[in-house]
């Protein structure tokens, strides 16, 4: 696991090294590219945002791809526009919850033991099945566990900035938001207790390149240490994934023993991977989601987390 700052931020350096050139893009997008860039370093905005209005994925999967290009002018634009274009601002009128808190049981210690609960997890209990009574806001602390192994590009991308995004729209001034990109190692691209704007996540899942093998499980216990100790009355994972793995653990009894809900949502359309996300799901108390197309996040997001 990697969460300490700095080495996270010397990882997504080395991952970012790996740039694609002018001649790359132009390959993948052909005439496209001139449409939004007609040269070096410029980046038409109208025009991505008139793509946008017609072909949404088309102009998330292009913006994505500028935003890894050699070209620092061109990458730092198709940054800022995707930031804009992806994490929206929230709902006028919305109903903002109050801050209010409540007597919960809680992993770390409290001003009394829950005796009840203790003996749930053992009964001869150790130090670390001690569950305590604490208070808990009404806020949600959600961390949103993306898988990035093979290669993290194109339409797996996508998908992981827009369903960010659409997590960090949602977001009220008692919430917080963590993400998790798992491959055979995990990383912590944004703490859940961080005060930077959520939107610079977007910055680190451009970066990231991730990697070949599937830890799930890791991934699992990654995300569910971030909520430990979670003041939240609510503490969910989001896990973007198509529900494979082939590295550690089984994570279906991470997740059932997790003490925090856990919701997927399903990258692939096939018998094995809904298979597989509904026991995830299911097992860790959550709902379970297709987001087969990255203009499908900010739905797929309110579905699982029960927003509409």
């Amino acid at each position: 696991m990697v969460s300490d700052p700095r080495e996270v931020e010397e990882l997504l350096r080395d991952h970012s090294r790996r740039t694609t050139t002018r001649a790359e893009l132009e390959r993948k997008h052909g005439d496209g590219l001139g449409e939004v860039s007609p040269t070096v370093g410029v980046l038409d905005e109208a025009a991505v945002a008139s793509q946008a209005a017609t072909d949404p994925d088309a102009a998330v999967d292009l913006l994505a791809d500028l935003a890894r290009a050699t070209d620092p002018g061109l990458r730092a634009a198709a940054r800022r526009l995707a930031a804009r274009l992806v994490v929206r601002p929230p709902r006028v009128g919305r109903e903002e919850r109050r801050g209010t808190t409540r007597l919960a049981t809680v992993d770390r210690e409290g001003p009394d033991l829950d005796l009840d609960a203790t003996l749930e997890q053992s009964p001869r209990p150790s130090e670390g099945d001690l569950r305590w009574r604490g208070w808990r806001s009404s806020a949600r602390a959600t961390v949103l566990l993306v898988d990035a192994s093979g290669s993290v590009a194109g339409a797996p991308l996508t998908t992981a900035v827009t369903t960010a995004g659409a997590l960090a729209a949602g977001l009220r001034p008692d919430d917080e938001l963590g993400v998790v990109a798992f491959w055979s190692r995990a990383v912590v691209l944004r703490d859940r207790a961080s005060v930077r704007p959520a939107s610079s996540v977007l910055d680190a899942l451009f970066d990231l390149r991730g990697g070949s093998t599937t830890d799930l499980g890791l991934g699992l216990r990654t995300a569910l240490a971030q909520l430990r100790d979670a003041r939240a009355a609510h503490r969910e994972v989001v896990v973007l994934t198509d529900g494979a793995w082939n590295e550690g653990e089984d994570p279906v009894p991470v997740a059932a023993r997790s003490g925090a809900t856990v919701s997927v949502l399903r990258t692939v359309d096939s018998a094995e991977a809904v298979a597989a996300c509904s026991r995830l799901a299911g097992a860790g108390g959550g709902r379970h989601a297709p987001l087969l197309r990255a203009s499908d996040a900010p739905a797929a997001v309110a579905s699982v987390l029960r927003l509409r």
